[in-house]
């Protein structure tokens, strides 16, 4: 068992190799500003007497910028680790790409699959977090012993997540979910 938390503690103190994290950071930075300019060409309501801090765009322009400037932030910081350079730079290993697929599989099943079929958001919002949490730490979890632990993490931040995620747009932001 000590074997496997000495593998697993050495999996987690490895950053990203700076080629992983030109990659993603070059991916957010075009995501981020296609946020952005998607937010920007959305209808004001101007016409409607809708103020501008309450126009349909804000958040999601407000999002795409950031997305943009912390994406940005991590392209300059492989470029200083040397991304560019052929040697040491390292390349991502299977497991991030795999990682990055189940991401993507789950963020599309809770966007297509989820949301808006008659289940109330927090269930569908927590049950995302849940599969997502869970399905991302169970190989850390499975080496450290720590299954039953992950299961039990993973269902409460999910579910407090959800619930606080669907009522602050609801009653916050007033925003009608799905």
């Amino acid at each position: 068992m000590l074997v496997n938390e000495e593998a697993a503690a050495e999996r987690e103190d490895q950053p990203p190799s700076a080629r992983a994290d030109l990659a993603s950071g070059s991916a957010w930075t075009v995501i981020g500003v296609a946020i952005s300019i998607g937010s920007w060409n959305m209808d004001r309501l101007a016409s409607q007497g809708v103020p501008g801090f309450a126009a349909p765009g804000l958040v999601p322009g407000i999002l795409g910028v950031l997305i943009t400037l912390t994406a940005l932030v991590i392209v300059f910081r492989s470029l200083r680790r040397g991304a560019l350079r052929p040697e040491g730079a390292g390349q991502p290993g299977r497991a991030t790409f795999g990682r990055t697929a189940l991401t993507l599989v789950l963020c599309l099943g809770f966007a297509i699959g989820l949301v808006g079929h008659g289940l109330p958001f927090w269930v569908a919002a927590s049950s995302y977090l849940f599969l997502h949490i869970l399905l991302l730490q169970l190989p850390e979890r499975r080496a450290a012993g720590q299954v039953g632990r992950g299961v039990a993490v993973a269902a409460a931040v999910a579910l407090g997540a959800g619930v606080t995620i669907a009522m602050l747009f609801q009653y916050a932001f007033l925003v009608r979910l799905p």
